[in-house]
């Protein structure tokens, strides 16, 4: 039962603007859960199939696009290399800092009010640039915004689109370019620890849970970001980092 409980939290998480290391540790407090088990990769792979299915269309037509030597999809490509970088850096470079952030719920929750800002921010922010129109410093300072994500707490959905609507991007285009950064980071987190799963029905339906409700998660993003009702997001987010603080 506590596989299914997590992977309804990872799943829905993962892609609202709310956090999914932040309250996976909020939760592991609680629970007595260890969130370094290989567990979580089978749940990051599941996110990532989630993601892939509702960009489909994107990935392949950027695909075929680098295999034409378009230069519209060549340049995407790179942007998003460039956006990577800066989480990569980071995240090898502050390990150890990054580690001992999880066991603190203070932290956790000054971080989650961050996010709260940021979503706060990006519902006031209007652009016009659409992805061929954004520039490769944008897209680095996009991959600055998604570096502080390795921090728990702070949104990676959240901190990215906040990136590109900062950089003037039309909101449909910051939410794809944000679901397209995803795909690389989630496909990580879980391939090099899906060996060391040890599988069970309950844990292949925790995978399939998270699957299910990172697509429902997916789509009430969607929704959200193009309305402009991020701010909604952003009080759930004040009212938990206040109480991580508290506790």
């Amino acid at each position: 039962m506590k596989e299914i409980i997590l992977g309804i939290v990872q799943g829905l998480t993962e892609f609202l603007p709310v956090s999914s290391s932040g309250h996976l540790a909020i939760f592991s407090s609680f629970m007595d859960i260890d969130t370094n088990v290989p567990y979580f990769a089978l749940l990051h792979l599941s996110t990532f199939f989630a993601v892939l299915i509702f960009v489909w269309k994107e990935v392949v037509n950027l695909i075929r696009g680098l295999f034409k030597w378009e230069k519209e999809s060549l340049s995407l490509f790179l942007k998003l290399i460039i956006s990577s970088i800066p989480a990569a850096l980071i995240g090898f470079t502050l390990e150890a800092s990054i580690e001992s952030a999880f066991s603190s719920l203070t932290l956790i929750g000054i971080f989650l009010i961050v996010t709260a800002i940021f979503l706060l921010i990006s519902d006031t922010l209007k652009g016009k640039k659409s992805l061929t129109e954004m520039a490769y410093v944008d897209a680095l300072i996009i991959g600055l915004m998604q570096a502080l994500a390795i921090f728990p707490g702070i949104s990676r959905s959240g901190a990215t689109l906040f990136g590109a609507l900062l950089m003037k991007t039309k909101r449909e285009d910051a939410l794809k370019y944000s679901f397209l950064m995803s795909l690389p980071v989630t496909f990580g987190a879980g391939i090099f620890e899906i060996n060391k799963v040890t599988f069970s029905p309950w844990v292949i339906l925790g995978g399939l849970f998270a699957f299910v409700f990172g697509l429902l998660g997916l789509y009430l993003l969607k929704k959200t970001v193009l309305v402009g009702k991020l701010r909604y997001f952003s009080y759930y987010c004040f009212a938990i980092g206040l109480i991580a603080i508290i506790i």
